[in-house]
């Protein structure tokens, strides 16, 4: 089979996601990689077309998108379009028609944004109510975005495939490496976050409850790994409210798994999730969670099993919930080997690269949808 891949400017979980994805179906896929050049060197070999997507709307360059995605299109013939990214959408919809590409599939890995201004209301509007219809088949990552979806979209043609972690990649690490990948040492108790560093991830939140732990739990050192355009706003925040040496901010990195073995619980303060891949992560690492209180993290973490709920953008509640695992080391690891079950039992990789494999089947096998 021979696929294009329309991808808008990635990180973090969707990236890692596309990695699994594009490993588990070299086999059987020729896969085309179009998106921004900085995708180039993450293709890995890959056939590699630069397409200047941008995240937000601008006409004028969307435009140009859609005719350089169209060319491509025209050129390499792919049987089906995987299309990742509501932006995505946008741009790979209409050069799908003008090249004559009638097999589209979209994954959403997120739930739909709610914009704020009235021209971005009715931009986002028109590709829920016309877009989201031509495509043959939507994946959602999760229920909670499923059904989200299921409003603008036929239910049948949306079917649910969980993100999935290659819980192998998280074995045979130690704690004393770890900590000293961190420059912190055994005394310490470790918080971990991994986000874009983007307003939706709540970082801040995070923040806010760090200086309410700093007291109680002295002894409490939180990592975040990961970057994006609020890194220098949110270190900034965190100097302010005094919080070094209790916050490091490590950038991105390559070897989280690595990191994580060194850490004692795992937060995702999250205020919008589709089906967080770094919590996945972090529960194949064996780390108790504690977790935004959100329809998908529900779909993944039991309360009071594997981690502690919180509302989100709460950070006295966040905080709480901490010192509920902190304080009970027999907790913390019964919580952290009930999460490596569940990820084993239900949140395998392969399982999500077979039923990727077998939509494109289907799909390449119906007929279309225009």
């Amino acid at each position: 089979m021979k696929v294009a891949w329309v991808i808008r400017p990635a990180a973090g979980g969707i990236k890692q996601h596309l990695n699994y994805l594009r490993r588990g179906l070299s086999s059987c896929c020729e896969i085309i990689v179009c998106g921004p050049q900085e995708l180039e060197e993450w293709a890995e070999g890959c056939p590699f077309y630069p397409i200047e997507i941008t995240d937000g709307i601008e006409p004028k360059q969307d435009l140009k998108a859609v005719w350089q995605l169209t060319k491509v299109l025209r050129a390499v013939k792919p049987e089906l379009i995987h299309i990742h990214g509501l932006k995505s959408v946008m741009i790979a919809v209409p050069a799908a028609k003008l090249s004559g590409v009638k097999k589209t599939l979209f994954t959403a890995h997120n739930m739909l944004p709610q914009p704020q201004t009235r021209w971005y209301r009715a931009t986002h509007g028109l590709v829920n109510r016309t877009l989201l219809k031509a495509l043959g088949r939507i994946i959602a990552v999760s229920d909670t975005v499923g059904s989200e979806l299921a409003e603008f979209v036929p239910y049948n043609r949306i079917v649910t495939i969980r993100n999935g972690v290659d819980y192998h990649r998280f074995e045979g690490y130690s704690r004393r490496e770890a900590l000293a990948l961190m420059g912190l040492d055994s005394k310490h108790f470790i918080i971990g976050a991994v986000a874009r560093l983007i307003a939706e991830k709540g970082i801040a939140c995070l923040l806010k409850a760090a200086v309410l732990l700093r007291n109680v739990l002295p002894q409490m050192r939180i990592v975040i790994v990961g970057d994006g355009p609020m890194r220098h706003q949110l270190e900034l925040y965190s100097q302010a409210l005094q919080l070094e040496p209790y916050v490091k901010f490590l950038g991105f990195r390559s070897d989280v798994p690595a990191l994580m073995a060194g850490w004692d619980l795992f937060v995702l303060p999250s205020l919008s999730e589709g089906l967080s891949v770094s919590v996945l992560e972090a529960m194949a690492a064996k780390l108790p969670v504690v977790v935004s209180d959100l329809p998908s993290t529900r779909e993944v973490v039991e309360q009071g099993k594997g981690g502690y709920f919180f509302a989100p953008d709460n950070a006295p509640g966040l905080a709480a919930a901490v010192l509920k695992i902190a304080k009970d080391q027999s907790k913390k690891r019964r919580m952290g080997e009930h999460n490596y079950q569940s990820v084993i039992r239900s949140f395998g990789v392969d399982h999500m690269i077979q039923a990727t494999k077998l939509q494109y089947q289907q799909l390449i096998e119906e007929g279309t949808v225009w």
